[in-house]
């Protein structure tokens, strides 16, 4: 884009922007090329000493959600509650959802130079790839994954996605696809265990493959029974255990690896690479309460998990026993340790809240969002809200720094939604960090609209990220 052509979009968008209500910040305006933003997000040395709390609201303030209509596509606007700056990069119709594929899956690439949505209407849905830093659409990927969450970025290749095909001719596949060129490299064919008319799924929240993108986990049906899968690329080693009935496992959900891929996550276990040995066990209540896992600040392999119930052993006697927004596990000890919870002021869990661990390039730092099932009247009427309804916020988790970070108001009706020909599951937010931390990728039916849009949240630090010398 030329120095005119961004003059003249940003006189354009003040226009539209003023009319509509909304101030807008100065945002991240100048062009520069995917190349040098990707280098820049993916340099050690500026991410290092980044704060991505600084510049944003750490408070407990109870809030209104003012009443605003939806901002104008393609234009970054302030937040009316904290400030940021947030982008809407879809352009819905009616009945048309944009989303994240889920708060758990990578939603930038490896370098942040390439994004994924999820866009459903009627029938037709697809992923679809937008470039990374402008959020223009690309193309839409012609695949057909074995559930539309399923879908996995490399952690260190830019242009590689993997996915087990649930459509022909590729049934049953585990695929290799470079995005870019569209060459796709079978890496395993599952027939043998998972019969003919089964696809292998990760199934279960969250699902993650190990960060040296060489160890996965699976699950399928086998037509008697159900079987989990262990599955390591570079030495095309496929292990088996039996699921479900006889075993002290559901069959709902896959064995998950590691991030060291050392061993595997099961139902509030972990599991040696055997599938079969038990090396922790989490002190929780339920283990299939939102979640995702990572490293922390330190290094260590957590795992995340929102609490509504007390766990068993009380959580390292915890006042209110590991009840709370945001609850750390330690992998390897099990430990349970509080990050929100009513200890330190913040109210009872907040219904519909996920976790997004994928701050790859920044251990120890989680996106979240809470959607407070119930409570729509605080939409519409004078009263503040609590903290944490209708918001998406960052968690720093190190304890020696230990914040909470209000980013956005996302006004989303979510599963109460009524007016769209869509299920109203696609509305949830499902708030997702980029690898830098610096981005939070999220999504709104606003007010339920009739249909769903994505959001960008581009917080100070990522301009501080991407700026020049």
């Amino acid at each position: 884009m030329s120095k005119k052509q961004v003059i003249t979009q940003l006189a354009r968008l003040v226009t539209l922007g003023l009319s509509a209500g909304w101030v807008l910040s100065s945002g991240h305006a100048v062009a520069q090329s995917s190349a040098v933003l990707s280098k820049r997000v993916t340099d050690p040395a500026r991410l290092e000493s980044l704060d991505l709390c600084e510049g944003l609201i750490t408070d407990q303030e109870p809030r209104r959600v003012k009443a605003v209509k939806r901002p104008p596509f393609s234009q970054r606007y302030r937040d009316p509650a904290f400030g940021t700056t947030v982008i809407r990069i879809t352009n819905s119709q009616p009945d048309e959802v944009y989303k994240p594929v889920y708060s758990t899956i990578q939603a930038w690439n490896a370098d942040e130079s390439l994004m994924l949505l999820y866009k459903k209407k009627g029938k037709e849905n697809a992923h679809i790839l937008l470039d990374g830093f402008t959020y223009e659409p690309i193309k839409a990927l012609d695949i057909g994954p074995a559930d539309l969450e399923e879908v996995f970025w490399s952690h260190s290749d830019p242009d590689i996605l993997f996915y087990a095909s649930k459509q022909y001719p590729t049934y049953g596949d585990f695929i290799k696809l470079n995005v870019r060129t569209g060459e796709e490299v079978v890496l395993r064919n599952f027939e043998d265990v998972c019969g003919k008319n089964n696809t292998p799924s990760a199934g279960g929240d969250p699902m993650m493959h190990s960060m040296n993108d060489d160890l996965f986990g699976f699950r399928c049906d086998t037509g008697d029974n159900w079987t989990m899968m262990s599955y390591e690329v570079s030495t095309d080693t496929l292990l088996t255990q039996p699921l479900g009935e006889g075993t002290p496992y559901e069959n709902w959900s896959a064995p998950l690896p590691l991030p060291d891929a050392d061993g595997f996550w099961l139902q509030g276990k972990i599991l040696e690479k055997d599938l079969k040995t038990v090396r922790t066990e989490f002190d929780m209540y339920k283990h299939h309460e939102h979640a995702d896992y990572g490293y922390a600040w330190d290094g260590r392999e957590v795992y995340y998990a929102v609490a509504f119930d007390a766990s068993k052993e009380g959580c390292g006697g915890d006042v209110y026993g590991g009840v709370g927004h945001l609850i750390e596990h330690d992998m390897k000890t099990g430990e349970c340790r509080p990050v929100i919870n009513e200890k330190d002021g913040w109210p009872y869990t907040t219904r519909g809240t996920h976790i997004s661990a994928r701050a790859t390039r920044k251990p120890g730092w989680v996106a979240m969002s809470s959607i407070g099932y119930g409570k729509y009247d605080l939409f519409k009427s004078q009263r503040k809200a609590s903290p944490l309804f209708s918001e998406v916020y960052l968690v720093d988790t190190n304890p020696k720094s230990e914040r909470v970070c209000r980013v956005a108001q996302h006004r989303s009706y979510a599963k109460d939604a009524q007016n769209g020909d869509f299920h109203p599951y696609f509305g949830e937010p499902h708030a997702t960090i980029s690898p830098s931390g610096t981005r939070i990728l999220f999504s709104s039916d606003w007010y339920d609209s009739g249909s769903v849009d994505a959001y960008v949240v581009e917080l100070p630090a990522y301009n501080r990220l991407i700026s020049s010398e």
